[in-house]
């Protein structure tokens, strides 16, 4: 971090700003209007943006030891120390003496900013200029012929490039986008998808994308690898590689745009990991032997938190319930 300082003509004034808004975004106690406090603090210059951006560096780097110390306790215990964690009320005192960033960083505080267990947005997300809740689904015009369906969970940054050409990028989520004119682009990881008179469905899990082409063609790069894909054909990538071209069953795409979940011969964890981005808190597997039977099952997204008790009677599963919506299948 001394390095950062040394080449950076930032006052001791403006780093101390920067602390306090990121302090308050990863408070546990985050409302729109901080979001939006901390939007227009850092549109006032570009030295304002350089000192949130410094904040944050420093943050993620001190958080790393925690985390790492973090990976050897059980779930239970992490979840239990980071909600309080969460709840914790940062001092004055941390802040205007300038260890903030490095006191919460400690023990349980890691999750802050890597939320454990997906339990709230990450910063990233919260700075999204779109956002969609758990449960939540939205559709937005981005230009004329434009649409995005957002599903639950999507976090979008929007921007333009010069010409006919448009582009968001997906920070976390899945969307729906219809572009019925001129060419559309979505970034994504390192990859991106492009498209002019198609409808295609992307989706983003960590560092894992997967783009379907639902009507016209779709062109997908990553790591200077290129796939064309066409109708009900999709391609995956990550940080490492560009997969072959695949099929696509368009029913599950479909099933969420229209308020269902649907499961055919699924793994349960797999199923688990689904319904998870559709309710608050957590569902935890704990059964490994249960975690490979199959399910053949239709939840409604409205009647989400039917899933549990219905998963626990066709498998003969224990149900532990703990506080913010986490729940044990055993």
């Amino acid at each position: 971090m001394a390095d950062i300082d040394k080449r950076s003509d930032l006052s001791d004034e403006l780093r101390r700003e920067a602390q306090q808004l990121l302090l308050r975004l990863h408070s546990g106690q985050v409302s729109p209007e901080d979001i939006d406090a901390v939007r227009h603090w850092r549109a006032v210059s570009p030295t304002h943006r350089q000192a949130f951006a410094e904040a944050a560096l420093r943050w993620d780097v001190a958080s790393a030891a925690a985390r790492n110390l973090a990976r050897s306790r059980d779930v239970e215990t992490l979840y239990r120390e980071a909600l309080s964690a969460k709840r914790q009320q940062l001092t004055r005192r941390a802040v205007i003496g300038g260890v903030g960033i490095a006191a919460v960083a400690s023990g349980a505080a890691y999750g802050v900013i890597h939320p454990p267990l997906g339990l709230w947005p990450s910063l990233s997300e919260f700075l999204a200029d779109y956002r969609t809740d758990t449960g939540e689904q939205r559709r937005i015009t981005l230009a004329d012929n434009v649409s995005v369906e957002m599903n639950t969970r999507t976090s979008l940054v929007v921007g333009t490039v010069p010409a006919r050409t448009r582009q968001i990028e997906l920070v976390a989520g899945e969307i729906v986008v219809t572009a019925a004119a001129m060419t559309f682009t979505v970034n994504a990881g390192g990859g991106q998808a492009s498209a002019a008179r198609a409808t295609f469905d992307l989706r983003r899990d960590g560092s894992r994308i997967s783009v379907a082409c639902l009507s016209g063609n779709v062109e997908v790069r990553c790591r200077g690898g290129t796939a064309e894909l066409q109708a009900l054909q999709t391609v995956v990538y990550d940080e490492q590689a560009l997969s072959g071209v695949g099929s696509v069953d368009p029913g599950a795409i479909e099933a969420w745009r229209r308020g269902l979940l649907v499961f055919e011969n699924q793994p349960l964890s797999e199923v688990i990991d689904e319904i998870n981005r559709y309710r608050r808190g957590r569902i935890i597997l704990l059964n490994t032997e249960l975690a490979r039977l199959p399910l053949d099952a239709t939840f409604r997204l409205d009647r989400i938190d039917e899933a549990v008790p219905k998963i626990a009677h066709v498998f003969g599963a224990k149900v532990r319930a703990l506080p913010g919506g986490i729940v044990f299948l055993s």
